[in-house]
């Protein structure tokens, strides 16, 4: 039990945490789809915040997704045909392009998914 508690402790003074918000997004059409330098897309709309970042109603998709492409064209077939979309958002992380680094997005990770409805 002292073993616990000590850990416990210890990592609760280096900042670790049991706690890791992960979720669903809302339902949202894409307003706006911006590809970044090459490192990855953003997407806008009224999705919420479901990693509990710092900034809501975007989520960002990395170029070393396994599924890049095919959640690029995903989301290029809702933006053009008005259909909602939603994601399973799993982390939060900074994209500098947009932000200092005290700003963190929703990033789409490869354990996350995006679903299209009409």
């Amino acid at each position: 039990m002292k073993k616990i508690i000590v850990m416990l402790v210890l990592m609760s003074m280096t900042g670790a945490s049991f706690a890791h918000a992960a979720g669903r997004s809302s339902w949202a059409v894409p307003t706006q789809v911006d590809i970044e330098r090459g490192n990855g897309f953003m997407v806008y709309g009224m999705f919420g915040n479901p990693g509990e970042c710092t900034s809501s109603n975007k989520f960002y998709v990395k170029k070393e997704h396994p599924q890049y492409d095919k959640i690029y064209s995903a989301i290029l077939a809702a933006f053009t045909s008005g259909k909602k979309i939603r994601t399973y958002i799993h982390d939060c992380e900074t994209v500098l392009w947009y932000s200092n680094a005290s700003v963190t997005y929703n990033i789409l990770m490869p354990n996350g998914d995006v679903q299209i409805k009409n």
